[in-house]
């Protein structure tokens, strides 16, 4: 049986992430698709997610959160991800290490861990890098605005940085190219013409 492929769909808040997960689960409702995200996709790892994610409480610090993103990566990928692969799903993932990559390293400058990142990465088996990342991107000034006119969604503790953070952000996505094998779409379109090249990569590796 062949393995199943592994998809990453990530991208700054407000790049419409969300909607193009729900448009490809429909899309590809008839299929054999596991659908998840990160953190999360198993009790153990949504667990560390509500801590990573929620406001006040104790302090915490970049090293702290960085392996805490890590081992719920571990729970996600040893628990859901690689048993759904092995069974011949292909499965998308809503964010992975290159949320990690962009938002910590990047947004929040903690380039000091960059190096640690990529030893993390390589160290781990090859079923932890996935096939393919498919960064829905646009100007860091879109994606904040709407991400701030979106009153119905609840903001997490990275949704409220300044807009030089999100031009960060961005900077990171971008530059996961030089190591990880990426697909960028423009994200400033309606969701129908984002939905249509979403589905066209998807469909070249989940074959």
């Amino acid at each position: 049986m062949a393995r199943g492929a592994f998809i990453v769909i990530d991208g700054m808040d407000g790049s419409g992430k969300g909607t193009q997960m729900r448009l490809l689960q429909t899309a590809l409702s008839g299929g054999s698709f596991l659908f998840t995200r990160e953190p999360g996709g198993t009790p153990r790892a949504e667990e560390i997610r509500t801590e990573l994610l929620r406001h006040g409480g104790a302090p915490s610090n970049p090293v702290c959160d960085f392996f805490l993103f890590w081992a719920a990566r571990g729970s996600h990928i040893e628990d859901a991800v690689e048993p759904a692969r092995a069974r011949g799903v292909h499965v998308i993932s809503d964010r992975y290490d290159s949320s990690t990559f962009a938002f910590q390293i990047y947004g929040e400058e903690h380039r000091a861990l960059e190096p640690v990142f990529h030893a993390v990465r390589s160290s781990l088996p090859e079923y932890y890098r996935p096939d393919a990342y498919i960064i829905l991107d646009l100007p860091a000034e879109v994606a904040f605005k709407r991400r701030t006119a979106d009153v119905a969604q609840e903001k997490s503790k990275f949704d409220v940085r300044p807009i030089a953070y999100h031009q960060r952000v961005r900077d990171g996505f971008l530059a996961l190219t030089s190591f990880a094998p990426t697909h960028y779409i423009d994200a400033n379109r309606t969701p129908e013409e984002m939905h249509r090249d979403v589905l066209r990569v998807v469909s070249a590796c989940a074959v």
